[in-house]
């Protein structure tokens, strides 16, 4: 499930797509060859949500802390995507707080290729499960939250250099998720969140579940639960480095 920033509009008995979405959201996932100026993916940074005075969201029922799960995963995932041959780096290494904007511009400094901010979720209904995967919101486009344009959508930002190669790395790591985790599909989306707009490189944040849901929550609980969310996180990776590879060799 992919969100559309604009909805589709009916004329004439037939449906009209946004330039925009058509652009930044379609186009990349169908035809990135179009796009230019392919991004290589060689340094990777793994941002693991929250830290320190931030726990994230919590499931004191089951003794579930999302600083603590998003530590684990990214350390997992650290070393499937060393592995496969890939510099690694972790925005932090241990329990500890750091700024939103801190963390994308430690990446800046690393020259990262790929960004990727693993977060869990939390709704105030029990029911809500599933996973959702968000890639930053283009220019003039409303976040997957609202559906009207505010001032600030009109601020064009570093990550706004990436849009369509956010869109992509979104779409696969997502695809990949629900494929190894069978979880409800929540979909693509779009938001101007703080630790992304400041990356001069491809970015992603993961909500890889529900700790609120009584399943998903304990599933996530699970060590064997997380290695295979780490497992379809580098799926999505090697899916998005296959295409860039493909692209590559499409300029030849």
């Amino acid at each position: 499930k992919i969100f559309l920033g604009n909805a589709v509009s009916a004329s004439k008995k037939e449906l009209w797509l946004s330039v925009l979405d058509f652009e930044k959201t379609l186009q990349p996932v169908l035809t990135p060859q179009v796009v230019g100026s392919f991004p290589k993916l060689r340094r990777i940074v793994i941002d693991p949500g929250h830290g320190g005075k931030d726990p994230g969201t919590t499931n004191d029922e089951v003794k579930l802390v999302e600083k603590h799960l998003a530590l684990d995963v990214a350390r997992r995932l650290a070393k499937r995507l060393k592995s496969g041959g890939y510099e690694v780096f972790l925005t932090r290494e241990k329990d500890e707080f750091l700024e939103l904007k801190d963390r994308a511009i430690w990446a800046n400094e690393q020259r990262a290729d790929l960004f990727i901010s693993v977060h869990f979720n939390a709704a105030d209904s029990a029911k809500v499960s599933g996973v959702e995967t968000f890639a930053y919101t283009p220019v003039d486009v409303p976040s997957s939250s609202r559906s009207k344009l505010v001032s600030s959508d009109k601020t064009v930002m570093p990550a706004n250099t990436f849009d369509e190669w956010n869109m992509l790395i979104a779409y696969y790591v997502h695809r990949a998720l629900l494929d190894e985790l069978k979880a409800e599909d929540r979909g693509v989306k779009r938001a101007r969140f703080g630790v992304l707009k400041h990356l001069n490189c491809p970015g992603v944040l993961v909500e890889s579940g529900f700790l609120s849901h009584a399943k998903e929550g304990r599933n996530i609980g699970s060590v064997a639960y997380r290695e295979r969310i780490v497992e379809a996180i580098a799926e999505g990776v090697a899916a998005y480095a296959r295409t860039l590879d493909r692209l590559e060799r499409m300029k030849e």
